[in-house]
Order: C-alpha cells, then structure tokens, then sequence
C-alpha cells in the first residue's frame, strides 16, 4: 500500500513546486526583469522535468493521478492569466490594434498604425506600445485576424486577446488527452503538456497567437489518427494560416498520394485569403520579409549555425547557403517521414522530430516559436527535444555590452539538446549492436 501511494506524494511535491515556481514568475514579468523571468522559468522547468520522470517511470496504476495534474495545470494556467502581460512583448497590443481597425472596416495589410486614415483608432493605451507602427503592416496571416478580431469582439483590449488564447490552450490541452486515448498511452502522459511553462506564459500569459495555430495543428493531427484525411487536411491548412509551422508536418500525416486531403487543404486557404484579396491589397505576407531580414536571416547571422560559424572563425555562409542547405536537409528528413511509415500511419516519433528539426534549422529568437512543439511530446518523449522546450526562454536572456552573447544562448537552446541528441544516438547504436539477435542464445 505504501509504494501504491509513492506517486501521489512524489508528485504532489512536484505540483507543489510547479505551482510555487508559478507565483515566482509574474512578479518578474511585472518588473520587466527578462533574467529574472528566465531564472524563474527554468526552475519552474526544472520541477516540470522531475514531475514527468515521477510519472513515466512510474508503472502501477493510480486513479487520482489525472485529477492531481488536471487540477495543477488549471491553477497554474489561473496563475498565469493573472501575470501582467507587457512585461516580456508587445505582440499583443498589435493583435487588438489588427482586430480594431478591421472592426472599424480597415485592411491590415494596407494599413500602417500610424496611417493618417486610421488618426481617429488611435489611443494611449494600445497605440503607443504597437511595434513599428510608422513603417509595419502586419505580418500575421489571415486566419489569424479571424482570431484577433474574435478577441476584439471581447473587448477592445489585451484582455480579448489573451481571454481566446486561454481558451484556445484549454482546448489544446483537451486534444491532448483525446490524442492519448486515440493512441492508447496511459492519460498520465498529458502532464508532460499539461505543466510545461512554454505554453503556460507563452500563450495564456503572453496571448501569443501560436496557441491558436497549435490547437489548429492538435485538432488535425487528432483527425488524421482517427482516419479522417480531408478534416485534418482542411484543420491543418486553418493552422498555416494562423501561423506557417504546421505545413512542416504535413509529411507525417497524409496519405501518400491521396488528393481529397490536398483539394480541401488548398481549398481552405483560398477560401481564407480570398477575403482579404477582394478587400483590395494582394500582398498577404504583409511586413513578413522586411520582417525576417531585420532578424537578420538574409545577412545569415539570424541562423544559430551561421552566426556560430562566424563567431569561432570557421567559416563565413551567406543566408541564403544555409537556407538552402537547411531547406535541403528538411526536404530530405520529410520524404524519408513520409515513405518510412504505413500510408495511413501517424507516428508520434515523426511528428516530433519533423518539428523539432524545423525548429533548429530555421532557428527562432523567440520562446513562443517552439510551443507547438510541446503537445506533440505527450505521445512521443523525447529528451533532446523536451530539453529544447524547456531551454527556450533563456532566448529572453539580456544581452549587455560585456555580457552574454547570441553566442552563450544559442549554445544553451540548440546546441546543448543537439548534444543529447546526438548522445542518445550512440547509445541506440551501440546498444542496438551490442544485443544479441532475435532468437540467439
């Protein structure tokens, strides 16, 4: 009876110190103390990684469970709408500025904020804090003006904004529980999503519209599971135009060669872009390549790899080198996905890995960028991976004259999981090896 009871203690101190860590973490966003926030982060990270250890290794059967963590990722996630939003970024403010103007019949995409046409939307509240307001229009795709104007319909506020990112997190973390069962894994496992800080202060902290396109992407990815191609092509195709990542696991979910799935994916774009097209401005990408290279991607030294090279005198690739090669190896990692499985079969492992490589080869500056990583590990564990999530906000790090670097941090976010990765690699090999073969003596 008492080893019955282990988890439930263990794991009670782990919702403990998860909750704790919570309560630590607001008080930075409201301070704008950005190493502040990463230290308090990554120690709430650190009690997340042993929560799920308890619950992994763990192989007896123990009701209660789910509750303890249904109920810890609801006080969390309170605790996290709570926070003060306009400590860590000012996305959001650009989100209920999208959703204002085009309840006011204004394009977003022809639109600067500081266009003299929109003098009148003007405020001191939302306005000042919009970023590039003189020279930006948006960037986001259309499905995600859908979203910010559901906010906007809310209230005309932050508020709206991250009231439907919650909500669309909520539904994600549902998702979750329904993939696991779909699969067959122990419901246990949605404590790996359900107590990860990313989309906790990401999304229902921050309002980050890649709550939206994640639950897009788990509601595809759920569809697919369950045999139903053309939803999941259409739920998938809803998810890029919120925010582009999910094509990237488009070869980990179609069947090959079927063309019902592609026909609703394409027609679930057009259907909405067409909107925006007849509203009278054809460009939808917005500020997205001015955008890109202000991150410094065309220069090259937006990529972790690129700017390695440079910074240890190794080598000195252009942008566009890397992204080719980089676009190369994506395109050879997705073929392999997509003929290696069963016509009809989704491998978690292939999710995971797809988007983890995406993710490290395209190289984000952001947290937020790797959230939809998260609800695929429920299925699919993989350290390297969850490491990576885990060490995301060190990417808010400061960087101070005589203080860390890209240099420190990209080492710390990509390059350490690389290491573990390739660790876990060598021991799969050599164990693989070492065994003896089926039906040997």
């Amino acid at each position: 009876m008492k080893t019955e009871w282990r988890p439930w203690v263990l794991l009670s101190l782990a919702a403990f110190l998860v909750s704790s860590g919570a309560f630590w973490v607001g008080p930075e966003i409201a301070a704008s103390d950005f190493d502040g926030y990463v230290g308090a982060v990554v120690a709430q990270g650190v009690a997340y990684a042993a929560a799920v250890w308890i619950v992994i290794t763990w192989r007896g059967g123990m009701a209660v469970l789910p509750i303890l963590i249904l109920g810890t990722a609801i006080l969390i996630r309170l605790i996290a709408f709570a926070a003060p939003h306009d400590g860590l970024t000012t996305d959001a403010y650009r989100y209920v500025w999208d959703a204002r103007i085009q309840l006011a019949g204004f394009n977003p995409y022809a639109f600067v904020p500081a266009a003299p046409d929109l003098a009148s939307l003007r405020d001191g509240d939302i306005y000042p804090l919009i970023n590039q307001k003189e020279r930006a229009v948006t960037i986001y795709p259309p499905i995600a003006q859908v979203v910010f104007t559901l906010g906007g319909l809310i209230s005309d506020s932050v508020f709206g904004q991250k009231l439907v990112a919650a909500l669309c997190e909520l539904a994600t973390l549902a998702l979750v529980l329904i993939w696991l069962r779909d699969l067959g894994l122990p419901r246990e496992r949605v404590v790996i999503y359900a107590w990860h800080p990313l989309p906790v202060w990401e999304v229902v902290s921050q309002a980050h519209i890649d709550g939206a396109a994640t639950l897009f992407l788990m509601a595809a990815v759920v569809a697919v599971t369950r045999g139903r191609q053309s939803a999941g092509a259409a739920l998938l195709a809803l998810g890029a135009m919120t925010k582009v990542f999910p094509l990237v696991l488009v070869p980990a979910l179609w069947r090959r060669f079927a063309w019902r799935p592609v026909v609703a994916f394409a027609a679930v774009c057009c259907a909405a872009a067409l909107p925006y097209w007849l509203w009278g401005f054809p460009d939808l990408s917005g500020y997205l390549g001015t955008h890109l290279d202000m991150q410094g991607y065309g220069a090259g030294w937006g990529f972790h790899v690129v700017w390695m090279l440079r910074d240890f005198d190794l080598g000195d690739m252009s942008g566009r080198m890397y992204a080719a090669i980089a676009m190369a190896v994506l395109g050879a990692l997705a073929l392999f996905m997509l003929f290696a499985r069963g016509a009809d079969e989704v491998r978690p492992v292939s999710l995971v890995w797809l988007a983890a490589a995406f993710v490290w080869l395209t190289s984000p500056h952001y947290p937020w960028y790797f959230v939809f990583i998260v609800p695929l590990l429920a299925a699919h564990l993989s350290l390297p991976v969850a490491a990576m999530t885990v060490l995301a906000p060190v990417l808010y790090v400061t960087r101070p004259p005589g203080g860390p670097t890209w240099t420190e941090l990209y080492a710390v976010v990509y390059w350490l999981p690389a290491a573990l990765a390739l660790v876990a690699l060598a021991i799969y090999i050599f164990t693989r090896e070492s065994s003896p073969p089926r039906g040997a003596q």
